[in-house]
């Protein structure tokens, strides 16, 4: 009886979060789901509307979040003006005449645009894939899944990932600690996806199609030249922040490095700062940053009702751990598709009931968090990216999924054996 009533708590928290997948399932939209999810358990746990709302309040001013709207306000702009610009097509051609070995064409395009986290990015490496795989031979349905798999791979591990980040900031962890553990995690989508999508289809193919034109390495730094100023000013930012033990937040950095690099593509292509501070305000970055907004309520609210340190000490601390680690994170992110769901339901429960360690909070359990949910969101038929290849590529939603379960299935376990060695 005293186990039951020490989960009872965890009961209530559950409930809340079937509210929120519900809200999704309904095409409620994220932010609102969340909201509706933080408003459920606020009236689980006896709190006033006053309380809630003074707590949303004080979640909205916290400088955390703050920050972190403000990386994902960066990031956002920085993957539209590549975009809009034509940067990220040209780019891609400049790299092309390098690429001889079919496996590798087929997969660099989604690879690449993989390192810039733009919503439904699937859809932009589409056509690149297709004018490798149609003088292959490869079917339409295996080059959407080639298209979607290899677009996904550096989602665990790649510091530009808003995932990635808020995880970084809910468990008050570096980047560069959360890159260090979850890398294998890409290594282990490339090799599963070249057992059950690229094994196959390129394993008779002799002939590659010819690629007209030089490389430029000059033009092809310059290309890559705010990619760069992104990748390496987030870490070495970072790194210089911890060499010299100073007290600033690593998203100050991130940012900085961020702004800088849209200021070179900005300038590199000369556009005018009003289009600038337009990409700022689109329906997008507005979308995240309400995402972000709602995260940060719903983990503010749970601190609110008590209930961490109630599950911390209760009989039931191993149940409550597995679910914030594995259960709640593969559910959230297989019925909504996407990353910021999933660490922003399960993270603010796993750190409240986390074993700590000399150096901070046990990163195999952050690690698990993130490969269970990374796991949810790639087999997510909602997943926006794997709509977008399915309809590009004009094949059957329904049959495309069911080749992604067992590779899924077959990284869900890898991971699992990963961090058990952890």
């Amino acid at each position: 009886m005293d186990v039951l009533a020490g989960l009872f708590p965890l009961l209530k928290v559950l409930a809340a979060f079937a509210a929120m997948l519900t809200g999704i399932r309904l095409r409620l939209g994220l932010p609102l789901s969340i909201l509706a999810g933080s408003i459920l358990l606020a009236a689980l746990f006896a709190l006033s509307p006053l309380t809630w709302i003074a707590t949303a309040a004080r979640a909205l001013a916290d400088p955390q979040t703050l920050s972190l709207a403000g990386i994902v306000a960066c990031i956002m702009t920085l993957s539209d003006l590549l975009e809009k610009t034509g940067q990220n097509d040209r780019l891609m051609r400049a790299v092309a005449p390098l690429i001889t070995n079919p496996a590798l064409r087929i997969t660099f395009f989604p690879a690449l645009i993989g390192l810039l986290p733009m919503p439904g990015g699937a859809h932009f490496s589409a056509p690149m894939v297709k004018s490798v795989g149609d003088p292959l031979s490869v079917s339409a349905k295996d080059q959407a899944l080639i298209n979607y798999w290899f677009r996904h791979l550096w989602e665990p591990c790649w510091p530009l990932y808003p995932g990635v980040i808020m995880a970084a900031s809910l468990a008050n962890v570096s980047l560069v600690s959360i890159m260090a553990i979850t890398w294998p995690a890409a290594v282990g989508c490339v090799a599963i996806g070249w057992f059950f999508f690229l094994r196959q289809n390129l394993k008779t193919t002799a002939a590659l199609p010819h690629v007209t034109g030089k490389t430029d390495y000059k033009t092809l730094l310059k290309l890559g030249l705010p990619l760069l100023t992104a990748i390496l000013g987030a870490v070495g930012a970072e790194a210089a922040f911890a060499a010299l033990k100073s007290d600033l937040p690593f998203e100050i950095g991130v940012m900085i490095a961020l702004a800088a690099a849209s200021l070179v593509c900005a300038l590199q292509n000369r556009v005018p700062a009003r289009e600038i501070l337009y990409e700022l305000k689109n329906r997008h970055t507005l979308h995240m940053l309400a995402v972000i907004a709602a995260i940060f309520i719903f983990k503010d609210v749970l601190g609110a009702t008590g209930v961490a340190e109630t599950l911390a000490s209760s009989a039931g601390k191993e149940a409550v751990l597995v679910t914030a680690a594995v259960i709640v994170p593969f559910l959230v992110g297989l019925v909504s598709g996407i990353t910021m769901a999933y660490v922003g339901a399960a993270f603010p429960l796993l750190m409240a009931v986390i074993p700590m360690t000399q150096s901070g909070p046990d990163m195999a359990w952050i690690t698990l968090a993130i490969l269970c949910g990374y796991t949810g969101v790639l087999i997510s038929p909602l997943h926006i990216c794997f709509i977008f290849s399915c309809s590009y590529y004009h094949v059957d939603l329904a049959s495309a999924w069911r080749r992604l379960v067992a590779p899924c299935a077959i990284f869900l376990a890898a991971s699992l054996v990963y961090v058990a060695l952890l």
